[in-house]
């Protein structure tokens, strides 16, 4: 099984909406998958439809008072959920009592059901202890990144962010930056593409994630883009992405 957190320590750069519609581009390719909504905010959830989530999720995994089986939602074909759970932001904030810094979430990973290929986190952004379990318990990482001067300016961080886990895992954290929220009328070319590319050249993806309303509205239904508008340019974006991270051997 091959575990990827769809990380960026920046707020409102899109991590649930890819979690969501590439986790589902990924299932509806006939590989069955778990996505773990590890924000105390529950935005994954709610964005599949769970507007009233369950009381219990990763929380009580990490607090050892259930199995992710126990706790582990079949939302669509091929796609589990494991959703945050109520305490997840008491953990987060490290105000559990007993809760230690260490939660074992490499350990906790190991007992996902044999029968699903992948297994993917959607990061919270101002969480370090989550974070900080996520980043050195994953196989890999992939960056939603906006095609401004703010994703621009988040690079070294994010860089230095990834150099700082790759040593404290003792072996390489490998990470993938997707541009997100592209406008369909002015793509990434030329000078702005190789202003990115060249801060961490051989790390982008060639596929793009356009900017897109109906991406929004699908969202707020509590749908992906497939079930939303299967024949639109942001089902292909993701089906393309999709296609060239199994490709890259995600």
């Amino acid at each position: 099984m091959q575990t990827l957190a769809v990380f960026n320590p920046h707020p409102n750069v899109g991590k649930t909406t890819v979690c969501a519609n590439l986790g589902h581009a990924l299932a509806l390719a006939g590989h069955p998958l778990t996505l773990i909504d590890f924000d105390p905010t529950g935005d994954l959830s709610t964005s599949l439809g769970l507007f009233r989530p369950p009381s219990q999720g990763i929380d009580q995994v990490l607090l050892e008072q259930a199995t992710l089986e126990a706790v582990s939602i079949s939302t669509r074909d091929e796609v589990h959920l494991i959703p945050a759970g109520k305490q997840l932001s008491e953990i987060a904030e490290g105000a559990v009592a007993g809760m230690g810094k260490g939660m074992l979430l490499q350990r906790l990973l190991s007992a996902v059901s044999s029968d699903q290929e992948f297994l993917i986190i959607d990061c919270p952004s101002n969480a370090d202890l989550l974070v900080a379990n996520i980043l050195l318990a994953v196989d890999r990482v992939l960056i939603p990144l906006l095609g401004d001067q703010e994703g621009s300016d988040s690079l070294p961080h994010i860089l230095q962010t990834i150099e700082k886990f790759s040593k404290a895992r003792g072996r390489p954290l490998d990470y993938q930056f997707v541009m997100n929220r592209i406008p369909v009328r002015r793509r990434l070319t030329g000078v702005a593409a190789s202003k990115f590319s060249g801060l961490a050249p051989g790390h982008f993806c060639k596929s793009v994630i356009c900017q897109s309303e109906q991406l929004v509205e699908a969202q707020k239904m509590g749908r992906t883009i497939f079930e939303f508008r299967a024949n639109s340019r942001s089902a292909s974006d993701f089906t393309q992405l999709a296609s060239e991270l199994m490709q890259r051997g995600i």
